[in-house]
């Protein structure tokens, strides 16, 4: 997760879709994040015991059934992001993502959001503070940009004019689109809840097991 992301002041977004977003950026805290990687063989840049898992829509499957058992609120992201930013071998990826929304204002929400994008060995993911000001791109693996656990400003959200919310990526000139609303596990039948908590619980304990190592 690179470039949903870097100067993210500058992307185009329908106006309903911004005035969404907005209000749930001043609200809560949230992120931005993937499982996805362009080359889901390549470990080098991965940080020890990340998933080794070779399929992107299982890699965000499994993401995403986290994040909802955590609580928090998820919707589909499209867009596109540069893996290896700044180096000879970036390229231009087309990535599913996700807006996260700490609906319950959970005190850990920042440390877990850091530990699942490093355990699908992204190069950063998005943490915007509630109120967004003061945007943070994280990176959570090897990678030289922006390097582990170092932080780079990414500047404020100013939502309703054209230009201020994310960056075009390369020459594509492609908008993010959001999915509508946000997802919750409440809000899942109860076969579904069930197979969020039965993922979930499996990242879960992978994450114990590599902290008690």
């Amino acid at each position: 997760m690179k470039e949903i992301l870097n100067e993210w002041n500058n992307f185009l977004l329908k106006e309903t879709s911004i005035s969404r977003v907005y209000e749930h950026i001043l609200e809560h805290e949230s992120v931005f994040i993937s499982a996805h990687r362009n080359d889901t063989t390549d470990f080098s840049k991965c940080r020890p015991d990340s998933s080794t898992i070779e399929e992107n829509y299982k890699r965000n499957q499994e993401l995403k059934a986290t994040l909802m058992n955590y609580g928090y609120g998820v919707t589909d992201v499209d867009g596109t992001y540069v893996e290896a930013f700044k180096t000879d071998q970036a390229v231009e990826v087309k990535e599913d993502s996700f807006f996260v929304v700490n609906l319950v204002d959970d005190p850990d929400f920042y440390k877990k959001l850091f530990d699942l994008s490093e355990h699908y060995c992204q190069d950063s993911f998005l943490y915007v503070p509630q109120g967004g000001k003061g945007a943070l791109l994280v990176g959570t693996n090897n990678d030289d940009y922006p390097g582990y656990a170092v932080t780079k400003d990414s500047g404020n959200f100013i939502g309703g004019k054209e230009g201020e919310f994310m960056t075009r990526v390369g020459k594509t000139g492609r908008p993010i689109k959001f999915a509508e609303g946000l997802e919750t596990k409440s809000k899942k039948q109860n076969n579904t809840k069930y197979l969020i908590s039965t993922l979930a619980k499996k990242v879960m304990k992978e994450l114990e097991d590599k902290k008690n190592k």
